[in-house]
């Protein structure tokens, strides 16, 4: 489903996401995320504070009490006469807010703008952003919450100042995404990912298991093809080509001769071939599982990739590693030193991955 802010601000200057998913279904994060009080958050209480401090030092402490209101909800923050407007409301879908003003400036400057009127608002000197929350249901139960916050291109006359001013609210922007969602994770729980079944379990019980993954903005069909090039002497392993790619650079774009795999088939996992990893599963724009080589009985390991659609536009995808073996001193000598190279290994991985996407479908 496209972004409810598109019609808004459809060519942002800014533009982040963040996504979380919770145990509820749609109907009842909804509820949640349209009446959630911001307030909660002792960041937000803090942000709140630290804005009206200017009135506070200048001796109007009647008004700034009066303004300090004990809940911040999202009818609060688009109350008539406020600086943000409600621009958008989908029952069980998402809300948008929005304002106009001069953001890149030490005191905010706020110009009120009617709903109807914001997307064609374009007078000089002022700039536009948005932000909503939406919520989407999750194909193996539950819901995606994602928080969008869209910032539009400035005029040239303010484009320096916003470029100064930036950096410094960036970092605030973000920690306060991360206490909205944090807020509705703690009232919906959130789904760990470490604990959820995925198609990759096919050792069944495993000594060690260990899951990362990450949101891609990028539907699982544009992520596929990164995956199944994989391999020394074909694509790397995108994660430290320095110890897992003999210093070869992984690959930067999508090769077409490396996109068949066929369960059986064995991929290099060192540079000179003689570590092998054998796919054991193909499914794809869902799942590729790769594992030890059959032949191998002392130690069987399993690692696996997984995607899972977000709406129409975005993917999550999962990494796991599951190992079982006999416990001896010579298997913790060779594959110790091994699992914390591949733990460092499969974040930089996957964060590779979502750089190379993204790149490639913005």
């Amino acid at each position: 489903m496209a972004s409810m802010l598109e019609p808004f601000i459809p060519h942002p200057r800014v533009l982040e996401r963040e996504r979380v998913a919770v145990v509820a279904d749609v109907k009842k994060t909804w509820a949640v995320i349209r009446h959630l009080d911001a307030y909660r958050s002792s960041f937000v209480r803090a942000l709140f504070a630290l804005r009206r401090l200017p009135d506070l030092l200048t001796g109007r402490l009647t008004e700034v009490k009066a303004a300090l209101t004990p809940h911040a909800s999202i009818d609060d923050f688009a109350a008539p006469g406020s600086d943000f407007q409600l621009l958008a409301d989908a029952p069980e879908h998402g809300f948008v807010v929005g304002a106009v003003g001069r953001f890149w400036q030490p005191h905010l400057e706020f110009h009120h703008v009617a709903p109807h009127d914001f997307a064609a608002f374009q007078k000089p000197g002022y700039g536009k952003l948005a932000w909503g929350l939406s919520v989407e249901k999750r194909r193996s139960g539950g819901s995606w919450v994602t928080f969008e916050l869209r910032v539009a291109r400035p005029d040239e006359e303010s484009e320096a100042a916003f470029e100064r001013s930036w950096p410094l609210v960036a970092p605030f922007s973000h920690a306060i995404r991360t206490a909205v969602l944090g807020l509705v994770q703690k009232q919906l729980d959130p789904i760990d990912p470490a604990h959820v079944s995925l198609p990759g379990d096919l050792l069944g019980p495993a000594r060690v298991s260990r899951t990362a993954s990450i949101v891609i903005e990028a539907p699982p069909s544009e992520v596929w093809p990164w995956l199944a090039q994989m391999g020394c002497g074909r694509a790397g392993w995108y994660g430290l080509d320095a110890l897992d790619n003999g210093g070869i650079p992984s690959a930067v774009t999508l090769h077409p001769e490396w996109q068949e795999l066929l369960p059986g088939q064995h991929l290099a996992a060192s540079p000179d071939g003689l570590s092998q990893l054998e796919v054991l599963l193909v499914d794809p724009g869902r799942a590729l599982v790769l594992g030890s080589p059959r032949t191998e009985d002392d130690f069987k390991l399993t690692w696996a990739f997984v995607l899972e659609a977000i709406g129409e536009d975005a993917c999550w995808l999962g990494a796991r590693v599951r190992a079982n073996y006999e416990p001896s001193v010579d298997v913790a000598l060779r594959h110790g030193w091994e699992a914390l190279v591949h733990q460092a290994a499969q974040h930089a991985q996957l964060q590779h991955l979502k750089e190379r996407v993204e790149r490639l479908t913005s």
